[in-house]
């Protein structure tokens, strides 16, 4: 049976005091797995970076994959949280067009930008066990039905097949902000700058008037 981060440990962290080890754990082992890799993380190292004993790290969890798993449910609650409120807004707005691109990207880049060391872990799959890849996967059908089923109801959205123009959007977006996370520095990018040229690309991709408003 997968391990289900807390839910799996031996011990329910109820008091205070617990759930301040168990924050400083999660703390530790995300700075940990995202500079130095999970697959290369030993979790006497997650112990001493949270400032407990590798015997009190055991009282909560049961190995690193059970943490993984927990730092994995607390993004998937955030995403979906996030989902579907702007799924919410724009349906109570009743208006789609490409002003809204931009204010989402510039969301997704917040989501995993450097101070959100939780949810940056999760932005490539590479070095992830299988169990974490597949939810993962899940995560990101259930944004692309969203994305989908919001398209469907506009009808200035101009793509011919919406299931894959939506996997195609969503697959670059998770790219392009992965490669400037990682690999681009903020003095050769700007983020505005980037989210503005990402913006009109698929502004012109999605919606059939191409004149910005």
């Amino acid at each position: 049976m997968p391990e289900k981060g807390i839910r799996n440990s031996r011990k329910i962290p109820s008091q205070d005091r617990s759930r301040k080890k168990v924050e400083a754990i999660y703390n530790a082992a995300a700075e940990i797995f995202v500079n130095t890799g999970y697959a290369e993380t030993i979790i006497d190292q997650i112990a001493e970076r949270a400032g407990v004993s590798i015997g009190t790290l055991y009282n909560y969890f049961s190995g690193k994959e059970a943490i993984l798993n927990g730092l994995w449910e607390r993004h998937d609650k955030e995403m979906r949280i996030i989902i579907q409120k702007v799924d919410r807004d724009i349906r109570r707005n009743g208006l789609l067009d490409r002003n809204i691109i931009p204010v989402l990207l510039n969301l997704v880049l917040e989501l995993v930008s450097y101070k959100r060391l939780h949810n940056r872990l999760f932005i490539s799959q590479i070095g992830l066990p299988e169990t974490v890849v597949k939810k993962r996967r899940k995560l990101g059908l259930y944004t692309e039905a969203k994305m989908e089923a919001v398209f469907r109801d506009f009808a200035n959205v101009r793509i011919r097949n919406q299931k894959i123009g939506v996997h195609i959007l969503w697959a670059t977006i998770q790219a392009v902000f992965h490669d400037y996370i990682l690999s681009v520095s903020s003095s050769e990018i700007k983020p505005e700058d980037l989210i503005d040229e990402l913006g009109d690309m698929m502004g012109r991709y999605v919606f059939a008037d191409e004149k910005k408003e």
